[in-house]
């Protein structure tokens, strides 16, 4: 037998169910963001966290892993049944594979929450052009880049370019690869600071000479297939320094040309010059070889001889 107080109860419990449902309950989603999600070490970060249907008296707490994450940032009422809170956050190698999570609810009671789970990546290397150093005409160079990289890289993560100006490729090659010609070879990773994961990757070009300094010189490194180029600046020699370091046998005949002239000339002078004494000496000698005699001779009163 169905009393008046159990419709009543069942009525009220109804009434309650549906108030429930319509109000619902508080749905959590960070925004932008979802699954694995890729981030550079030391780059700051702004993650929104929405709530839909918040509670009254619900409340923010962010997680990295086990350990929560102080965020001071104000909760901001986006809408009448909508509010959010966003956390900046500079990620660590030491929070890679580990979800950053955000939980929204009443002290005590009921969490709700979403999450993400971090991939962390390190990938410092130079942005401007690189500039080895200068060398003669014929010479070999070196280019060589030292990076930060984290995970470690593999021989398929580097590519070294070579181009001509116009775009068409040259040569292009990974670490411990070496052209037909012997002219490029580049050289294995070379593990720098395996704790500071730092390496270094170089290309070794047999012959540098003009045709080469024009043309385009790269190499590119992905990191969770993010790539970055490396560019390189290539430049000969001053062709003077060569001159001066190396004369040609032109200079060289042209030298030996003067001080064959400047020779003749001194020789000719010197004979001029023993010429003219020689002249002097002679004249000298006759003039002191004429001798004069006097003979005394009597005369009479009109100065005829007797």
């Amino acid at each position: 037998m169905v009393t008046v107080t159990t419709v009543c109860s069942y009525a009220a419990l109804l009434v309650y169910s549906v108030s429930f449902a319509a109000a619902g309950e508080p749905e959590v989603e960070i925004a932008d963001l979802f699954g694995d999600v890729l981030f550079q070490q030391g780059i700051p970060q702004s993650i929104t966290c929405t709530v839909f249907d918040p509670l009254p008296v619900g409340v923010f707490t962010w997680k990295v892993g086990d350990r929560i994450i102080e965020n001071n940032n104000r909760i901001e009422n986006i809408a009448e049944d909508e509010i959010q809170q966003v956390l900046q956050f500079t990620p660590t190698l030491e929070d890679s594979k580990k979800p950053l999570t955000c939980q929204y609810g009443e002290r005590g009671e009921q969490v709700y929450s979403d999450y993400i789970t971090m991939g962390i990546y390190v990938m410092d290397i130079p942005s401007d052009p690189i500039t080895p150093g200068l060398v003669k005409d014929g010479d070999p160079v070196t280019l060589k880049v030292t990076a930060v990289l984290y995970p470690a890289p593999a021989p398929g993560d580097i590519l070294w370019e070579v181009k001509e100006p116009g775009g068409e490729v040259v040569m292009e090659m990974s670490p411990g690869g070496q052209d037909m010609y012997g002219i490029y070879r580049a050289g294995e990773i070379e593990v720098l600071s395996e704790s500071d994961n730092l390496y270094q990757f170089s290309l070794d070009i047999a012959v540098l000479d003009q045709k080469e300094v024009s043309n385009i010189h790269t190499v590119t490194i992905t990191t969770k297939g993010i790539k970055k180029t490396v560019h390189f600046n290539l430049a000969l020699k001053m062709t003077q320094e060569t001159k001066e370091e190396e004369p040609t046998a032109g200079v060289l005949g042209m030298e030996m040309g003067l001080f064959i002239i400047i020779g003749v000339i001194a020789v000719f002078i010197i004979l001029c010059i023993i010429f003219c004494i020689y002249r002097r000496k002679k004249k000298s000698r006759s003039k002191n070889s004429k001798t004069y005699t006097a003979v005394k001779t009597k005369t009479d009163m009109h100065g005829q001889p007797v």
